[in-house]
């Protein structure tokens, strides 16, 4: 979503625009934005908390301009104070893992234990483990020296960098080509984001429309069984279109369980050479999922509604 030659490709469409969402981790000057300069949005999710008296958890938002991919992009720049509440929560458990890990291995480097004498390995380790929990490793000052031919370990937090990276917790930076929007409009998009999101969500999930697991070798038949995949999740995701279109509030999953289990089979009648194919009674959400797409169930066979 980074890639330089991506956006110069769009903007060479006139009609063509973007939104998307940039990583605080690479904008350090946005997110370290002091928080006076936001202002609340005037989006529903906010009126609705205003009526509910929590003014306080409001999504706020401060807008500029920047320089992003070889253009003047518009820069949006949302504080969510219930988001960076559960990100603060999740920041210090993490941080208390560390913690924990680091006591462990100066234990471990005190015993002079297996693979604990060498401050490259003790100190590669320490940095995998960040890693491993998504942590940045400057959150820590770790030290190590060799004092009389054995390994000594110090370490101790770095409250600038934590603080630094606290103050990052709840905020969100938009860049658009969409100059002309308001700020409000571009951050409605940017969280209808979701609905693509959900797609990614259901290609490697383990129901419908699933990528994996891929049961070919060849390069053509894995293409043609990417595209088969791809196929479906559009027809799914115009199956969820349709439903919402007509009221019907519930995952593709839900509707696709229900459908899946209207039974039919096939009859052989008293002096017919040709089977028919009856459908079982459907149930009352069957029939409202039939009804979207105009079809009845009739003495067990499939009719369409009248319009």
């Amino acid at each position: 979503m980074n890639s330089q030659e991506n956006f110069e490709w769009i903007d060479q469409k006139k009609d063509l625009d973007f939104i998307t969402t940039y990583s605080t981790y690479f904008a350090e000057e946005l997110a370290q934005k002091d928080i006076s300069f936001f202002v609340p949005l005037d989006i529903p999710k906010n009126m609705k908390l205003a009526e509910q008296e929590k003014t306080d958890d409001q999504v706020l938002a401060w807008r500029t301009k920047g320089e992003y991919w070889g253009q003047e992009r518009t820069v949006i720049v949302t504080y969510n104070p219930r988001t960076a509440a559960k990100q603060r929560y999740s920041f210090e458990k993490k941080l208390k893992k560390i913690q924990d890990f680091l006591f462990e291995a100066r234990t471990n480097v005190r015993a002079e234990k297996t693979h604990w004498k060498i401050s490259n390995q003790v100190k590669k380790r320490y940095n995998d483990y960040c890693e491993q929990i998504h942590l940045p490793k400057n959150l820590y000052d770790l030290e190590l020296s060799v004092i009389d031919g054995k390994l000594q370990m110090k370490f101790n937090k770095n409250y600038y960098r934590i603080s630094r990276y606290i103050s990052r917790l709840g905020r969100n930076i938009i860049i658009t080509s969409k100059h002309d929007w308001s700020t409000e409009d571009i951050v409605m998009a940017s969280l209808d984001r979701y609905q693509v999101e959900d797609v990614f969500r259901q290609s490697k999930s383990s129901g419908f429309g699933k990528l994996r697991p891929i049961w070919h070798w060849t390069d053509s038949k894995i293409r043609c069984h990417i595209l088969c995949c791809i196929i479906a999740l559009t027809y799914l995701r115009l199956i969820k279109l349709w439903l919402k279109r007509a009221g019907l509030q519930m995952s593709i999953d839900v509707a696709m369980g229900h459908m899946r289990h209207l039974r039919s089979c096939l009859c052989w009648h008293a002096g017919k050479k040709e089977p028919v194919r009856m459908i079982e009674d459907p149930t009352p959400e069957q029939e409202q999922i039939l009804a979207v797409f105009g079809v009845k169930i009739d003495g067990g066979v499939s009719q369409k509604l009248k319009a």
